[in-house]
C-alpha cells in the first residue's frame, strides 16, 4: 500500500468522525425540540403529574439537555434527611450526615427542593444458586445475579437489605455452604431542602454529554418502551433489513445495469428513449404507492405472493445467521426456503425497481463515454460482434463508477428502507424505527440512527478505499 493511499484512507477516517458527531448532535437536539413527551406517550393522559415526574426522572429526561448550570452534586452543610416526596411530612428514607456528598438527579417545580441520590456500600448474603460465577468472575472475585434475587442481612434470610436485578454484579467476599457473602452498592433517591446543601456544578452533567460518553463506550442506551438494551433490539432486527437490502440490490443491479447497457447500445432509438423515460418515471413514483399497487395486484387479486411479513407461521428455520433464506439453505429446510423467498420477492422487487432508475441512467451515461473510446472503434473494425463489444469490453470498463454507486446505494438501503418495511410490515430496522418514533422512544431512535450513520459512513469509506486503490488519480 503506497503512502498516498494510506494518506487518503487516514483523511477519510478523520472526516468520518465529525460527520457522525454532527449527525448524532442534530438527531439528539431535534428529538428534544420536537413536540411530544415520551413519559406522556407511555403513561397516556390519565397519568398523574407525580407519575409523569417519576417516569421522566427514571428515563433521565429531567436533566438539563445540553449544559448543566443548575447543579450536579450537593454537599450537606449539616445533618439532614432524605424524604420520599418534596415535603417534610412525607416518609424519611434515610438520614444524611454532615459533609456527605450526594448526586443531584433532578429538580421539582416546587422551590427549595433537590432530588438527590445517596450511594452506599451494602454487605450481605445471597444464596449461591442465585449467583452466576464464570471464569472472569473467578479472576476478579465477583459474581453476577443469575436472576432477580435479594441480599439478606444474615444467612437466616430474615431482613432484605437490597434487591439485585438479573445480571447485576457484586463483589464476592466468601462462600459458606449454600450462602455467599457479597458487597454491593445501594442507591437511595429522595428529596431534601436545597438550603441545607452547598451546590457544585459540572456543566457536562447533562443528557447530551452523558449520551456521548455512553456512546464512546459502545452503549446505545436502554429502550424507554421495551426496557431492553437498544443494541439487542438492533441486533434482532438487523438481519431482516440486511436480507431485504441484499434482495433489493440484486433486483436493482439486474434491471438497472442491463437496461442502461441496452439503452446505450440502442442510442437514440425508440427503445433508448423509452428506457430513459421509464427510469425517470420509476424513480419519481412514491415507493409506498408502488408497494401498495404490487400488493393489490400480486397479493390480493392474483394471490401469487404474501403481502406482509417475513416468513410463514411456524416455518422459521433453525437460527444460524438469522437470515432466513441463508439459514434455510444451510439447514436444508426446503419448506422454509420456499416460504422465505415468497415473502422476500415483493418487497425486494419494489425496492429494487424503484432504485433501478438511477442505475439505468448512470450505466447508459458511462457506457456512452466508453463506447467512444479508440479501443472500442478498433474492436468493431476487427469484426468483433457488437454484443461482445458492448457487454464484455465496454460494460467492464464502465463499471468502476457503477460499482461506487452500488456500494453507496447498498449502504442507503440498509439505512433507508423505512417506507418499504413499513408498507410490507417487514420486521427490520426501518419498521422498528417508525414504531419507536410514534412512541417517542428517544433511546431507540438515537441508537438506530447512529447505527445507520456508521453503516453509511463505513460503506462509503470502504468504497472510497476500493476506488482509490483501482484509480490512483483520486489520491492526489
Amino acid at each position: 500500500m503506497g503512502s498516498s493511499l494510506r494518506a487518503h484512507i487516514l483523511t477519510r477516517l478523520l472526516m468520518t468522525v465529525p460527520m457522525v458527531l454532527i449527525l448524532v448532535t442534530l438527531v439528539f437536539v431535534i428529538l428534544r425540540v420536537m413536540p411530544g413527551d415520551p413519559a406522556l406517550a407511555m403513561l397516556r393522559e390519565t397519568a398523574s403529574e407525580e407519575q409523569l415526574r417519576n417516569l421522566r426522572h427514571a428515563l433521565g429526561l429531567d436533566k438539563p439537555v445540553l449544559f448543566n448550570f443548575r447543579g450536579s452534586t450537593a454537599i450537606a452543610k449539616e445533618t439532614a434527611n432524605l424524604y420520599e416526596r418534596p415535603n417534610t411530612d412525607s416518609r424519611i428514607l434515610r438520614p444524611i450526615e454532615k459533609e456527605e456528598k450526594l448526586r443531584i438527579t433532578g429538580w421539582t417545580s416546587e422551590e427549595g427542593w433537590l432530588w438527590l441520590a445517596a450511594t452506599e456500600q451494602v454487605q450481605g448474603w445471597v444464596r449461591v444458586n442465585n449467583l452466576r460465577i464464570g471464569i472472569r468472575e473467578r479472576l476478579f472475585s465477583t459474581a453476577r445475579a443469575a436472576s432477580e434475587t435479594d441480599v439478606y442481612a444474615d444467612t437466616a434470610g430474615s431482613e432484605v437489605v437490597k434487591h439485585l436485578g438479573a445480571g447485576e454484579t457484586v463483589k464476592r467476599v466468601k462462600i459458606e455452604g449454600d450462602w455467599a457473602e457479597v458487597i454491593t452498592t445501594k442507591q437511595t433517591e429522595g428529596w431534601a431542602p436545597s438550603g441545607q446543601f452547598e451546590i457544585q456544578t459540572n456543566p457536562f452533567d447533562s443528557q447530551y454529554f452523558i449520551y456521548l460518553w455512553d456512546l464512546l463506550h459502545g452503549n446505545l442506551g436502554t429502550s424507554m418502551t421495551q426496557k431492553r438494551p437498544v443494541l439487542s433490539e438492533i441486533a434482532d432486527r438487523f438481519p431482516a433489513t440486511m436480507e431485504l437490502a441484499v434482495g433489493g440490490m440484486i433486483v436493482t443491479v439486474l434491471i438497472g445495469v442491463s437496461t442502461g447497457a441496452f439503452a446505450a447500445q440502442k442510442r437514440r432509438s425508440p427503445l433508448d428513449y423509452g428506457l430513459r423515460i421509464f427510469s425517470i418515471i420509476i424513480y419519481s413514483v412514491p415507493i409506498f404507492w408502488l408497494g401498495l399497487v404490487l400488493q393489490m395486484i400480486l397479493g390480493v387479486r392474483l394471490g401469487w405472493l404474501p403481502v406482509a411479513g417475513r416468513i410463514g407461521p411456524e416455518l422459521a428455520p433453525r437460527q444460524i445467521t438469522s437470515l432466513y433464506v441463508l439459514d434455510s439453505l444451510l439447514t436444508g429446510n426446503a419448506t422454509s426456503l420456499v416460504s422465505a423467498v415468497k415473502y422476500l420477492i415483493m418487497p425486494s422487487f419494489t425496492l429494487g425497481l424503484y432504485l433501478s432508475g438511477i442505475f439505468t441512467r448512470l450505466t447508459r451515461s458511462n457506457m456512452l463515454d466508453v463506447l467512444r473510446q479508440d479501443y472500442i472503434v478498433a474492436a468493431r473494425a476487427r469484426g468483433i460482434p457488437e454484443r461482445v463489444v458492448v457487454y464484455r469490453h465496454a460494460l467492464k470498463n464502465a463499471f468502476i463508477p457503477i460499482l461506487t454507486m452500488m456500494g453507496l446505494q447498498f449502504a442507503l438501503l440498509l439505512a433507508g428502507a423505512v417506507l418499504t418495511e413499513t408498507t410490507f410490515s417487514w420486521p427490520g430496522l426501518g419498521h422498528m424505527l417508525v414504531r419507536r418514533i410514534y412512541d417517542r422512544d428517544f433511546s431507540t431512535i438515537q441508537g438506530t440512527i447512529v447505527v445507520f450513520a456508521f453503516l453509511v459512513a463505513g460503506v462509503s469509506l470502504l468504497v472510497d478505499i476500493i476506488y482509490a486503490y483501482i484509480d490512483p488519480r483520486i489520491r492526489y
